[in-house]
């Protein structure tokens, strides 16, 4: 077989932005935040129950629902529309919102007659 012949010299794997369990990851970012100083103990409570709501539609399959409810809460420590903080690196505030990054010079790039063939 093909697979068999294959003869690959990895030297890193990558992935970006990954969702490898959201139904473990999304709460993890209520105790993130509160343990960084992004909400208080109360908020991380309130949080850490809207998630477990979050985690039981995952279970349940319910996918609209789930993504729904689960983004809701997260809203609640990134704030919005704009977030309070580059989700990215919460050190630094949302300069260029909503990713964060000021892509001005990249678009102006990819808008080139010659990059756009």
């Amino acid at each position: 077989s093909i697979g068999s012949k294959l003869n690959l010299n990895l030297k890193g794997v990558a992935i970006g932005n990954g969702w490898v369990n959201p139904h473990d990851q999304y709460p993890a970012y209520a105790t993130f935040a509160q343990e960084n100083g992004l909400v208080s103990n109360t908020t991380e409570k309130i949080l850490a129950g809207s998630y477990k709501v979050c985690q039981g539609l995952i279970t349940s399959g319910v996918w609209p629902v789930a993504l729904e409810e689960c983004q809701l809460t997260t809203t609640g420590i990134l704030g919005g529309p704009i977030p309070r903080f580059n989700v990215y690196d919460i050190r630094r505030k949302c300069d260029h919102p909503p990713l964060c990054y000021d892509f001005s010079n990249l678009d102006k790039y990819l808008a080139l007659p010659a990059v756009r063939q």
